[in-house]
């Protein structure tokens, strides 16, 4: 079990961080995004990675007080953090960083997938370098078997996407969370979104099928 949590605001960050936690102990990671507050200029037109620090055990406490200030009137600034568990044997800590294209991960992918993609994308042992292989590589997320709950940052927007067996929450401030906060509402399965940094909206890109559900048993 791991936990997803964002948000502009840096208490409302630290605050998602601690009812998180519980999520995960074993290591975090807490990015620093920025972009244009103008969104018709340049610099507004895509989504910038200034910042990325990870550590072990429980999340660093302030850590995204630490980062460096950006004018608020010139730009639009959101953190994003995970907390991870030790779900499988690998050490790796999130982000997946592939030539820069990041992916943060809630889930676990079922073993005989995992075998499955280690033969098509190489032997990596963690599971959320070969997702994050198979999406770099075309494969689609119907195909997925297993749990996932996303962010992804292609080093020019972040998108949001989970499968019906994830949880993720959002508010109308684009706060962001694995466990429901006050006010917030669970984003709707099966959907990719491009979170909409200017106007704090999510933006429906495209939809995709939950491959398999192990806790749907029909309609009652």
């Amino acid at each position: 079990m791991c936990a997803i949590f964002g948000s502009f605001d840096k208490d409302k960050f630290e605050e998602l961080a601690v009812l998180n936690q519980y999520r995960g102990n074993s290591s975090w990671s807490a990015a620093h995004f920025r972009t244009g507050a103008f969104k018709h200029y340049r610099d507004g037109e895509i989504v910038e990675l200034m910042q990325l620090r990870k550590g072990f055990f429980e999340y660093r406490k302030d850590t995204v007080k630490g980062f460096s200030k950006d004018h608020h009137y010139l730009y639009k600034t959101y953190y994003l953090g995970h907390v991870q568990a030790p779900t499988t044997s690998s050490d790796s800590s999130h982000p997946s960083d592939i030539v820069g294209d990041l992916l943060w991960h809630n889930g676990i992918i079922k073993d005989y997938q995992v075998k499955e993609w280690q033969e098509e994308y190489g032997n990596k042992e963690w599971d959320t370098e070969l997702l994050h292989r198979h999406i770099l590589l075309g494969g689609k997320l119907d195909n997925v078997d297993g749990t996932f709950s996303c962010v992804r940052y292609n080093k020019e927007h972040i998108y949001l996407f989970r499968n019906e067996i994830s949880p993720l929450f959002y508010d109308k401030d684009l706060n962001i969370s694995s466990t429901k906060f006050e006010n917030a509402e669970e984003t709707e399965d099966g959907v990719m979104y491009k979170m909409n940094l200017h106007d704090r909206d999510l933006e429906v890109m495209y939809r995709f099928e939950t491959k398999e559900n192990p806790y749907y048993f029909g309609e009652i």
